[in-house]
């Protein structure tokens, strides 16, 4: 497995965008915590259907 040195970018000066994508990642991750305490069935629901279509592209290329 290949591992990741993240101390090569500690320096490292990050523009807006960026800074602003990873921003939206934390907030979409605190949403989706929330969406799983509230709504557990629901969710497993959505990943099976996901899982399900997963499989089927795999294994129907175009």
């Amino acid at each position: 497995m290949k591992t990741f040195n993240y101390s090569l970018y500690k320096n490292t000066l990050w523009d807006s965008e960026i800074i602003n994508l990873l921003v939206q990642i934390h907030e979409h991750k605190g949403k989706q915590e929330l969406f799983i305490q509230q709504k557990p069935a629901v969710l497993n629901t959505l990943v099976e259907i996901a899982k399900i279509q997963s499989i089927e592209c795999s294994s129907n290329p175009k």
